[in-house]
C-alpha cells in the first residue's frame, strides 16, 4: 500500500484528504477535519514510510504542521512551485495574490476538461473562477453565504437569518424572504462569465455546492452544472502525481 494525503488550509475549516494506492489505482479513503488526521493515519496504517503529504494553504498553519514533520512525514508545499505567469505549465493571467486553493483546482480543471469552466468554490468565502484553453483568466471573490446573512444583525430592525438551501429568484414579499433571497443576486455574476466566455460547463465544490447548485437549477442556465465536493483533494492528488513524483 502506498499513501498521499493532501491537505486543504484554507481560510476556515482545515481538513485532510486520505488517498490510498493498490494494485495501481489510487482511491480517496476518506475526508476528515485536520483535527481528527491522526486518528485515521493510525487506523489506517499510515506512516512516513509508505505515505506523502501534499498542502495548499490560504491560511498558514505551520504549528500544526511541526508535529507531522517531527513523526518524519514529508509535505510538498504547492507555494514552493508557484512563480506567477504560469504554473505546471498553465498560464495564470492573475497576480501572485492567487490563493493556492484556486491556483490548484484551476490546473486541475485546465488539464482535465478541454472546454471553457466557471470554476466556483463555494466555502467561507466564494470563488468564481474562468478556466479556459488560454488558461487562468481570473474571476469573482464574494461573500460566502453564512457571511452574507450574518451580515444583516447590524440593523435594529433586523436579525441575522438562518442559511436556506431554497434562495429564491422570485420577488421577494417579506423582510427574511428579502434578505434571504438578495444572495441571489451574486448569480448574476455567474450569469455574466457564462455569457462573456462562453461557459461549457460549471464545476462546483465547497460546502456550500448544494445552494449554488440550487441557484442555477431555478436560474435554468443552458450549461452542464457539475457538482464535486472533493475537488481540491482530486487536484492537489493530479498534480503531486503527475507533475511531483510518480507515486
Amino acid at each position: 500500500m502506498q499513501g498521499l494525503i493532501t491537505i486543504d488550509f484554507g481560510n476556515t475549516n482545515p481538513h485532510a484528504g486520505l488517498f490510498q494506492k493498490q494494485q495501481n489505482e489510487w482511491n480517496l479513503i476518506k475526508v476528515c477535519p485536520w483535527n481528527e488526521l491522526p486518528v485515521f493515519l493510525n487506523q489506517l496504517q499510515m506512516t512516513p514510510d509508505n505515505t506523502t503529504m501534499v498542502l495548499a494553504e490560504v491560511k498558514s498553519r505551520d504549528d500544526e504542521l511541526t508535529p507531522f514533520l517531527h513523526q518524519g512525514f514529508h509535505i510538498t508545499h504547492v507555494k514552493e512551485y508557484w512563480r506567477g505567469s504560469k504554473f505546471a505549465g498553465m498560464p495564470v493571467n492573475y497576480s501572485k495574490t492567487l490563493g493556492e486553493d484556486r491556483l490548484i483546482q484551476a490546473f486541475y480543471t485546465f488539464k482535465k476538461l478541454k472546454e471553457p469552466v466557471l470554476l466556483i468554490d463555494a466555502g467561507t468565502f466564494v470563488t468564481m473562477d474562468v478556466v479556459s484553453k488560454a488558461g487562468f483568466e481570473g474571476g469573482y471573490i464574494i461573500p460566502g453565504a453564512k457571511n452574507y446573512f450574518e451580515i444583516f444583525q447590524r440593523g435594529e430592525q433586523l436579525k441575522a437569518i438562518d442559511l436556506n438551501k431554497n434562495v429564491s429568484g422570485a420577488l421577494p414579499h417579506d423582510t427574511t424572504e428579502a434578505m434571504r433571497d438578495s444572495y441571489f443576486a451574486f448569480a448574476a455574476l455567474a450569469q455574466k462569465l457564462v455569457s462573456e466566455h462562453n461557459i461549457q460547463k460549471i464545476v462546483l465544490s465547497g460546502g456550500d455546492s448544494p445552494l449554488w447548485k440550487h441557484i442555477f437549477e431555478d436560474l435554468k442556465l443552458s450549461v452542464v452544472v457539475q457538482e464535486d465536493e472533493t475537488l481540491i483533494h482530486w487536484a492537489l492528488h493530479f498534480w503531486m502525481t503527475t507533475q511531483i513524483e510518480t507515486l
